[in-house]
């Protein structure tokens, strides 16, 4: 049986060529997307970082011990705030052998790059930096700058740390370095600005820093690295990785999406292939073949187009990892010594989805071919009829998953809110609702076109005459044709509903999160007259924050931010949760908070105010247990509820329960709402602002210039998320739908022929194709605008309910451009294919064959 397979692929390869194209891109895909996600796993080597010179390193690592609600071993948190290594650990660590602190700040240059730091020199030979000029710092208002100019030896310049602003002598420059942009300072000068020691770089052995560690404190204070180990203290490694894990998360979904996408395209590919060879099936049959023999034939046929396209996909693939690396470099969302290497292991696990997507793909249409019997199927082979389990199975399967979908909407609308406002979450809601429209696709086509066509046929009614003459006889043998040809609709329809789906449902629901932050943030602010934000810093020093409250005439709201740890909803961890740090009165007067539940007036020392998605239910007046930053216990009350998403702030508290300092020194803060009092005149307050907050690493901006760059960064976000995650399943789509429509040429050749015949001219041929394929991408695109409608509408509600009145977001511009190109696409693989069958062709062919029959 695998012979005769093997010769029916080779001898009727023009079958199989739709199956072998649709099945080679998508393990295409899927080796790429596999081979990038491999790369993301681990953090690139570099040739030098931060603490290369050092051969043992200590860092703070404090925990709090938390023991499970269902017991168990207690388990270590590292909190969020470190307060630095204890002195008896750096006394004891000395004695092993030499070492040397590391105190890492905030300090940016008037006119330095973005992410500047402040370091002691002592520290700069561990990274392996060498002076191109001048001398190292040897006074407290000495600096040396790294990867400075000569020119600036002997400056005066300006700087600002977390206190304010200050001036110094450029003593040096070094040359500079990938991994940060580093201001050196004596180390005097640096533990006044940063008392704290984040690492201890230790030359001792190894064993006996270790042996020091544990003897003053042990894994519960500090960690001890060696070896490759070294980087994870290295900030610039731990910002790489973590850029990495943001990656990996829509590079997953890429991946599941064209997986999910290869399914259901394969499986109509080699659908529609079967139906192509019915009578060749049937005569099979009639010379004897069993429906067994005649469903192995077919799976070995399935298998050897799976094995040829799986490796053909397997070398586009690693071709098009490259690329694909180059192309997440140039969007900046991973580092530029990001590569993609070739491995072996990912080809071959993206060859064997291939091979399985191919037998899965065949075997529901084997199955109906296999049941078939000779006198059927050859009575079958020319007259195109539905299959009533086939239908039964379509309607079956997408009314339940589309009714769970709705299901899962509604329950999380109701109870769960938060959930909506989690991209992660949202997408695990929205992906079942597209799989629901795609399963309908080729039971509703029929409808959608009805329901498109019913005005001309409207009028027509209206004017005594037939519906079907409503809009001349290319629309009615159009809309005939596209009505009667359900394979050939459906096989047009379900990957434009993927398309129009995937890109509405993933980016309004999307667009539907931002918005509702950005709507959060704007009715936050939508007491505020002006806002002080950093402008080049990482947040806004001391300096700026008491010039800012000496203003007269107006009320400030400083936010510093702060973590609380709270036990998560299975009781099973303890987790971080954002929280702020604000004077309640300010809070109050400046703000507007969604407050739910209790009153702002309530919050004070020694109580909270925390979203309604703060873990446990929380309930106004009680308390709630929590752990401050640096992991001290806390019982907290609550004095009220805020509507809050998941991604906001979600707890605020005063500055008596909050830790804003540690490793880097003291925290910034991350903005200033102002208010205006009465009495006071806006354009001199204004003044005395820009003023106050001049050459400081801060700018005053108005609530409409925040809410319009909140709103300009969701929209690139959107880009982002539309390119990683839908731009390969919508390039598959677009070559399953060109294919589908080659792939059915074949099959209406006698038709088009017979329309000759009847006396139509060669164009209303063409212009016949042309609007039923319109017709076919128009009935797919109004029902991926219905699962948009359905997954947008879901995310609306529950948004609503979670942070008030807030727009649904609908990607119209995109879904059109889409449809357009959908419509181009399909056009050109209908269109052109049917204008070369119908060269010579007038109808004279098919009075031949008749007459040569009789």
């Amino acid at each position: 049986m695998l012979t005769l397979a093997l010769a029916s692929v080779r001898l009727r390869w023009a079958s199989f060529v739709g199956s072998f194209v649709a099945l080679a891109c998508g393990v295409a895909l899927l080796a790429t997307s596999i081979l990038v996600i491999a790369a993301t796993a681990g953090v690139p080597d570099q040739a030098r970082q931060r603490f290369s010179g050092a051969p043992v390193l200590v860092t703070a690592d404090l925990n709090a011990d938390f023991t499970p609600a269902t017991g168990g071993d207690t388990q270590p948190t590292p909190v969020p705030a470190q307060p630095g290594l204890p002195a008896a650990l750096l006394t004891a660590v000395a004695a092993t052998g030499p070492t040397v602190q590391d105190r890492t700040f905030h300090t940016q240059l008037a006119d330095g790059p973005r992410g500047q730091v402040g370091r002691a020199w002592s520290t700069a030979a561990l990274g392996g930096y060498r002076l191109t000029a001048g001398t190292a710092p040897a006074a407290d208002d000495q600096i040396v700058i790294g990867g400075g100019s000569p020119e600036q030896v002997g400056r005066t310049v300006r700087y600002v740390t977390a206190d304010g602003p200050h001036t110094a002598t450029v003593s040096g420059v070094t040359e500079p370095e990938a991994f940060e942009h580093a201001v050196f300072f004596t180390d005097a000068q640096a533990a006044r600005y940063c008392p704290a020691v984040g690492v201890l770089a230790a030359f001792g052995p190894a064993d006996a820093v270790r042996r020091a560690v544990a003897a003053t404190g042990g894994a519960g204070v500090a960690r001890v690295l060696t070896g490759a180990e070294r980087g994870q203290a290295d900030p610039h490694h731990i910002e790489v990785g973590a850029r990495l894990d943001d990656v990996q998360t829509p590079l997953g979904l890429s991946a599941a999406v064209s997986g999910g996408t290869a399914v259901f395209v394969v499986a109509g590919t080699f659908a529609l292939s079967i139906a192509q060879r019915r009578r060749e099936l049937a005569l099979l049959r009639l010379i004897g073949a069993t429906r067994r023999q005649l469903r192995a034939l077919v799976h070995r046929e399935a298998l050897v187009v799976g094995v040829l396209a799986s490796a053909a996909g397997c070398a586009l693939g690693a071709a098009g990892a490259a690329p694909a690396g180059r192309w997440l470099v140039d969007r900046d969302l991973v580092p530029a010594e990001f590569t993609v290497p070739v491995t072996w292991w990912g080809l071959l696990v993206a060859a064997s989805i291939g091979l399985a997507t191919a037998i899965g793909g065949v075997l529901l249409s084997s199955l109906k071919a296999g049941r078939i019997s000779p006198g059927e199927a050859l009575a079958e082979a020319d007259v195109e009829r539905r299959s009533r389990g086939a239908l039964a199975f379509r309607w079956v399967s997408g009314l339940l998953v589309l009714g769970g979908a709705i299901a899962a909407l509604v329950l999380t609308a109701r109870s769960w809110p938060d959930a909506a406002a989690n991209v992660a979450d949202s997408l695990a809601l929205l992906l079942p609702v597209v799989a629901g429209c795609v399963l309908l696709a080729a039971v509703l086509a029929g409808p959608a076109i009805r329901l498109l066509t019913g005005l001309p046929a409207l009028v027509a009614r209206l004017r005594g005459r037939p519906a079907e003459e409503g809009g001349g006889i290319v629309w009615a043998t159009a809309r005939q044709s596209s009505l009667t040809a359900f394979r050939r609709t459906a096989a047009t329809t379900t990957p434009v509903v993927l398309v129009i789906a995937f890109a509405g449902c993933l980016l309004g629901s999307i667009d539907t999160i931002n918005r509702s932050q950005v709507s959060e943030v704007r009715h936050q602010l939508s007491a505020a007259d002006l806002v002080v934000t950093p402008a080049g810093t990482p947040g806004l020093n001391r300096a700026v924050v008491d010039r800012v409250r000496a203003v007269p005439g107006v009320r400030a709201l400083v936010i510093t931010p702060t973590s609380l740890m709270s036990v998560d909803p299975t009781g099973q961890a303890l987790v971080p949760l954002s929280a702020a740090a604000a004077d309640p009165t300010a809070l109050a007067e400046v703000d507007r908070l969604p407050v739910v539940a209790g009153s702002l007036a309530d919050l004070g020392p020694g109580s909270a105010v925390l979203s309604r998605t703060w873990p446990g239910s929380p309930r106004v007046g009680g308390t709630v247990p929590v752990r401050l930053a640096d992991g001290t216990p806390r019982e907290l009350r609550v004095a009220a509820l805020l509507g809050t998403g998941a991604e906001t702030v979600q707890a605020w508290v005063t500055d008596a329960d909050a830790v804003t300092g540690g490793v880097g020194g003291p925290a910034l803060a991350t903005r200033i709402d102002l208010r205006v009092l009465p009495g006071t005149d806006p354009q001199r307050a204004a003044a005395a602002l820009h003023s106050a907050v001049d050459g400081l690493g801060a700018r005053l901006a108005t609530p409409e210039e925040i809410w319009s760059a909140a709103t300009d960064s969701t929209e690139q976000a959107s880009w982002n998320a539309l390119l990683m995650i839908l731009g390969l399943a919508i390039g598959y789509a677009a070559i399953a739908l060109a294919n589908s429509l080659v792939m059915t040429v074949s099959d209406r050749r006698q038709e088009l022929s017979l329309l000759r015949l009847a006396g139509a001219t060669r164009g209303q041929v063409l212009r016949t194709v042309a609007v039923e394929t319109l017709m076919c991408v128009a009935a797919g695109t109004l029902l991926g605008l219905l699962g948009t409608a359905i997954s947008v509408g879901g995310s609306w509600a529950a948004l609503t309910r979670l942070v008030g009145s807030t727009p649904a977001m609908v990607p119209w511009t995109v879904l059109g451009v889409l449809a357009a190109c959908c419509a181009a696409i399909a056009l050109t693989a209908a269109v052109l294919p049917a204008a070369l069958a119908l060269r010579g062709r007038d109808g004279r062919g098919i009075l031949r064959a008749a007459a040569g029959a009789a």
